[in-house]
């Protein structure tokens, strides 16, 4: 089945928090100044709930009451001494988690340059006790732990690559109880959680029903435009639910993955000397200059969210050359699929209009555009029904965390979600600061708990041999 698109929202009340609902009680969460994540909703520097940061990232609320019969697995679970073991585990283990999350920043992992570190994760798994552990064509590193065989396929994702260029210096230091590193949140920490995820499995003989697939994708940054779960799911059509781990603050998810659309775009015309020219030829820069300034302009909806950006501006030859070319990169964005069709459409005019209006300027017709798409995620949402939502819930209510829903973002579970597979993206526990900016950092104090309220979401939707059904069902 295919998911609604993320304009189902409308058909849900407006929630007027980032989340809500738990025990059925709303209640605004206060965020202090040093919480802060990105692919979600804040900036670096800091989440700010205010009343417009509520509005904008506001999502579906969450359910007022967790389903009973998920209630009911999770509370096997808990009852069960080899999962209260693997839970004490992870606990115990969390020193070694955070050393394996800056080894693995340590490693400079581009976009598009990944292999380096793919291959230090995969031996992690291998050594870690994981068996069926390869890298695909593409660059992902895959491990499988195999479940008794009677469960749904579970996909746990995180992502490889960083937004840091070749070059950038990815030692990771220390400040008191906080440790900087470029893609130490995002996302390292996701990639090493796995890992002690393997270890507490393993040391407490915990045999889930269904198999637990660990991705370490390629291309989820930029330009990388998803490539590597592009590639896995469009080898692997047998996965059932998938958890996509990003630097989520503690008791978050996100169920509604943000389209976006990104182009590359060229303007050319003759060029010239900038005094002998002047008046004869059309500026390449100047026509640049037109189309940013009516993207500037132009007014966005504010519900739901909608952005349009200019990340990347080239151009010109020399100081004294009227420019003969110049370019752009657009990142366009919007949590409604009509509303990301609408602005796209609009942003692709002003780039007509630029050329004509330089073109005009000047008398002549000698100033082109050119245009190239180089990126499109898909939208969508899983529904708040729907039980890989409630085995977090449940998961959360029973760990002491207080759970709320993120309003949007551009994750690797986009693709997973427009192919109507169940997904959420959770967290790894910890306070998160400053993805994306070179001062990124992560305070991992009590992280463990993070990673236990994952840990048994995961089992509780594939389902643990002896001990409890699977929530989620064999697609």
């Amino acid at each position: 089945m295919c998911l609604p698109s993320v304009n189902v929202l409308r058909r849900f009340p407006q929630a007027l928090l980032l989340a809500l609902v738990m025990a059925g009680s709303a209640q605004v969460l206060a965020a202090s100044p040093e919480d802060d994540h990105d692919h979600g909703p804040s900036a670096s520097g800091g989440l700010v709930l205010d009343a417009a940061a509520i509005k904008a990232n506001s999502a579906a609320p969450i359910p007022k009451q967790i389903r009973p019969e998920v209630v009911v697995q999770v509370n096997k679970l808990l009852a069960a001494p080899q999962v209260r073991q693997a839970l004490e585990l992870l606990k115990a283990d969390e020193t070694r988690f955070i050393q394996e999350a800056i080894q693995l920043t340590e490693i400079p992992a581009p976009t598009f340059a990944e292999s380096e570190k793919a291959k230090a994760f995969a031996a992690l798994l291998r050594a870690n006790g994981l068996k069926d552990v390869r890298i695909d064509p593409i660059g992902n590193v895959i491990g499988v732990r195999k479940g008794s065989g009677k469960g749904p396929t579970v996909a746990i994702i995180a992502h490889l690559d960083t937004v840091f260029p070749a070059g950038t210096d990815v030692k990771v230091t220390r400040r008191g109880n906080r440790i900087y590193g470029r893609g130490l949140t995002d996302d390292s920490a996701g990639l090493a959680m796995q890992l002690t995820w393997l270890r507490a499995l393993d040391q407490a003989k915990v045999q889930t029903m269904g198999d637990l697939v660990f991705v370490a994708s390629v291309g989820e940054e930029g330009n990388g435009d998803l490539r590597g779960v592009k590639a896995f799911f469009k080898e692997n059509t047998n996965v059932d639910g998938v958890v996509v781990i990003e630097p989520a603050p503690d008791g978050a998810a996100a169920i509604l993955n943000t389209g976006s659309n990104r182009f590359f775009v060229e303007f050319k015309g003759p060029g010239g000397h900038s005094f002998v020219a002047y008046g004869q030829v059309p500026s390449a820069i100047n026509g640049i200059g037109r189309l940013i300034t009516k993207i500037a302009d132009y007014k966005l909806p504010e519900f739901p969210k909608t952005t349009v950006n200019v990340g990347i501006v080239k151009g010109g030859r020399s100081v004294n050359t009227i420019a003969p070319d110049a370019s752009i990169e657009i990142d366009i964005r919007s949590n409604g699929g009509e509303e990301l069709k609408v602005v796209t459409k609009q942003v692709l005019q002003f780039v007509d209009q630029a050329v004509a209006e330089e073109n005009q300027r000047w008398g002549k017709q000698s100033l082109t555009a050119s245009l190239k798409q180089i990126g499109a995620r898909p939208g969508g949402m899983t529904l708040p029904e729907q039980p890989i939502v409630h085995s977090w819930l449940a998961a959360s209510s029973r760990l002491g965390i207080q759970p709320f829903i993120l309003g949007g973002g551009s994750t690797d579970g986009a693709i997973p979600i427009s192919l109507g597979i169940p997904t959420i993206v959770l967290g790894f526990g910890g306070k998160t600061f400053g993805f994306h900016a070179m001062d990124e950092s992560w305070i991992p104090t009590n992280a463990y708990r993070g990673v236990q309220v994952s840990f048994l979401s995961v089992l509780a939707m594939a389902g643990v041999e002896g001990i409890s059904a699977p929530t989620l069902v064999v697609r």
